[in-house]
């Protein structure tokens, strides 16, 4: 509930604090005595356009300040919390904002400064303000939905269409995303597979690139290295007179007087050692000449694989590494490819199941919308008939909403699937015997416009309606007798809530729990805006005012009306 309402210097009100209670509350005052500025205040905290010429002459800075107590609702609670508010203590949230005449404005929630998108968001849920030039929501299509919905309790249907509507469109946007992978994919797989071959056929092997460089190196030299080899091998041992041959007969000299000399048995040591080594090259040079591979068509082959290598490597602009991993990449990709077309089978099965638990649950929501609309609308016209309403007949119009791109078939006709399902609900009304049936927003004035709101708004007390609730004149047109009706549906909607009617009929004020007055007076010699709680005697002399002349007066008519005022507030 709204606890507290603080204005300050905004349009007439120089300085208001005022404190509301739960029921239902009635506004009066004079014409011009500004009433209707107490609904404009309100308006600013749920986010309305705000001008500088509201802001009191000769001041620089007005505000409008609610105090809201949430304690007894958890479920607005849990939803601010959803858009990042936090309740203070006892579960208190305060409102707060700002007009300067020069520069921008401030919103401030709880204290913290915020933004007006956000006021708008919260003040809309805290404050559901209804006057003659408020009905547009009648006029909105989601309404019609909304409240047929919520009277036949189809919470479950529209959470079961909008888990199967998530579904269908992941799984179909998940197709989508696949079909543009294979369709590029089938524009490169000829060359993934090209490239796939070409380097499949090279059999890449990095260690034998190495090698390359170093054998392709020797063949070059190799008529050199040969030759040089084999006069090696034939100084060492195989001509006539060789090293091998020259050294044995030295170490047979010298080991003949090793025994004489210890010298000279080390000299004859050094020159075995020598022999021995030469020996083992002589070896080595045989084998070099056994395996040395001077093929010429070996080594074409051997320049022809490095001249590939280097082309690859140019190509690709990878080295021979890169060129092993982007082989198997392109086998990869070539595997999944040929595997895709099993996959999209299976995702296009998927997608069909989920459009046939959508179309199945839109169905469900059409039939049971189409079954209790009927019982809704006469309900609603019940309530609202015995407000200056006589003839009213009220309908809910379920039709399908037209197909579009992503149209499904429900009930067999495409239509186009919602957040909460295919249907389009018209709330359509014929107020007068032998008319046909319009729009509200289309055909009703703006005071029955008012009336069949509040019916509804009756009828649907409960389901998310905002924790104060505030009439502007919802009565203007109406005589006394005929505004009855009006206060008794006031009084129902205030049952366990918070409700503030402004109102010009002694008829209706005398149903309020509580009453407040606004009063114009010139202070200082400046106008000056007061809302001030009645007590039961003042609250008399208001309700006799309200049924005409001076209540304040001795004499016999004003008697009556103070008689009058009397019964009415008995009744009320």
């Amino acid at each position: 509930m709204l606890q507290q309402l603080r204005v300050g210097n905004l349009a007439l009100v120089e300085e208001l604090d005022l404190t509301l209670d739960t029921g239902l509350t009635m506004l009066t005052g004079e014409t011009g005595a500004g009433k209707s500025l107490v609904a404009g205040a309100l308006a600013l905290l749920t986010g309305a356009r705000a001008e500088r010429e509201q802001i009191r002459a000769g001041e620089e800075l007005a505000w409008v300040e609610g105090v809201f107590d949430l304690g007894a609702r958890p479920e607005t609670a849990a939803w601010l919390a959803g858009v990042g508010v936090r309740l203070g203590g006892d579960d208190v949230l305060v409102l707060r904002r700002e007009l300067r005449r020069e520069g921008r404005g401030r919103v401030l929630i709880n204290g913290l400064v915020s933004s007006l998108a956000l006021l708008e968001q919260v003040g809309g849920r805290l404050l559901a303000i209804q006057s003659q030039d408020q009905q547009r929501l009648l006029a909105r299509p989601q309404f019609a939905l909304d409240f047929l919905d919520a009277r036949l309790g189809l919470e479950a249907e529209r959470a079961r269409l909008a888990a199967a509507r998530d579904a269908w469109r992941e799984c179909r946007d998940e197709l989508a995303r696949r079909r543009r992978e294979e369709e590029f994919a089938r524009q490169q797989f000829e060359m993934w597979e090209y490239q796939h071959r070409e380097l499949d056929e090279m059999d890449l092997d990095p260690v034998e690139e190495a090698d390359l460089a170093e054998k392709l190196a020797f063949a070059r030299n190799a008529r050199g290295l040969l030759e040089a080899a084999a006069r090696g091998l034939d100084d060492l041992d195989a001509g006539e007179v060789n090293a091998r041959l020259l050294l044995g007969r030295a170490e047979a000299a010298l080991a003949a007087v090793a025994d004489a000399s210890g010298k000279v048995a080390a000299l004859c040591e050094l020159v075995r050692e020598a022999e021995a080594a030469a020996a083992e090259a002589a070896r080595g040079l045989e084998r070099f000449l056994d395996t040395a591979d001077l093929d010429p068509a070996r080594v074409d082959e051997m320049e022809e694989r490095k001249a590939r290598y280097e082309e690859l490597r140019r190509k690709y602009g990878r080295d021979v590494p890169g060129l092993v991993a982007l082989h198997e990449n392109l086998g990869e990709r070539i595997a999944r490819q040929r595997e895709a077309d099993g996959d999209i089978a299976a995702l296009e099965a998927a997608v069909a199941a989920a459009r046939d638990e959508l179309a199945a649950a839109a169905a469900e929501l059409r039939w049971k919308r189409r079954e209790g609309a009927p019982a809704v609308a006469a309900r609603a016209a019940e309530l609202i008939r015995p407000l200056a309403l006589p003839e009213l007949e009220l309908e809910f119009q379920v039709t399908p909403r037209a197909g579009g791109v992503d149209a499904v078939a429900v009930d067999g006709v495409p239509a186009e699937i919602g957040a909460h399902g295919a249907d389009e609900v018209r709330l359509l009304a014929r107020t007068n015997r032998g008319e046909g049936a319009g729009e509200v927003a289309q055909i009703a004035s703006g005071g029955e416009k008012s009336r069949i709101f509040l019916g509804l708004s009756v009828l649907g007390r409960g389901q998310g309606e905002a924790p104060l609730m505030l009439y502007d004149e919802i009565d203007a047109g109406l005589g006394m007798d005929n505004a009855i009706p009006v206060a008794s549906l006031l009084e129902e909607l205030a049952g366990g809530g918070q409700v503030v009617c402004i109102t010009h009929l002694a008829t209706v004020a005398a149903r309020g729990r509580h009453h407040l007055a606004a009063r114009k007076a010139v202070v200082d010699g400046r106008t000056v805006l007061s809302v001030v709680p009645l007590g039961d005697d003042e609250r008399l002399v208001e309700i006799a005012r309200l049924l005409g002349g001076d209540a304040a007066t001795a004499g016999g008519a004003a008697d009556e009306r103070r008689a009058y005022a009397r019964q009415l507030l008995a009744r009320g």
